[in-house]
């Protein structure tokens, strides 16, 4: 994902988060959201691993043998570990640990896209009527 100017950056972020936006809506639960939105971030940005931690959990980076695979490979020179806040009506329900790799992004669009993806997770935690997360993991 690098364009060659601001403008074309903007429409390329604008029209990932409406298909994130579109992808989530459809979506009948938690594990079919992360898959296919863990494919179009793949897809868009080169690599990418959607993790659900449960509010049970705590805040600390989870013990996934994936997480670790993804942050000590080589295979992207970019690659950003970053932590959301989901909430199930007013109090948190879970955690989105997304873990995207790149070749290259400007400024903050990796954390904006993360923060987006956890805020669409936590309209659909809503909209299924979750009291609280499980941990779940993109196939």
């Amino acid at each position: 994902m690098l364009p060659s100017n601001r403008v074309e950056m903007v429409m390329q972020e604008k029209e990932l988060l409406r298909e994130i936006a579109e992808v989530v809506r459809l979506a009948d639960d938690i594990p079919a959201a992360l898959t296919q939105v863990q494919s179009l971030l793949a897809n868009t940005c080169g690599g990418a691993l959607l993790i659900v931690r449960p509010v049970t959990a705590g805040a600390v980076l989870p013990e996934t043998p994936a997480v670790c695979e993804f942050l000590e490979s080589r295979r992207f020179p970019f690659r950003g570990l970053y932590m959301t806040p989901l909430n199930s009506g007013h109090r948190a329900a879970g955690t989105l640990v997304a873990c995207i790799g790149t070749w290259g992004v400007p400024g903050d669009l990796l954390r904006r896209i993360a923060t987006f993806v956890g805020q669409q997770l936590t309209d659909l935690a809503r909209r299924l009527a979750l009291p609280a997360l499980e941990y779940a993991e993109a196939a």
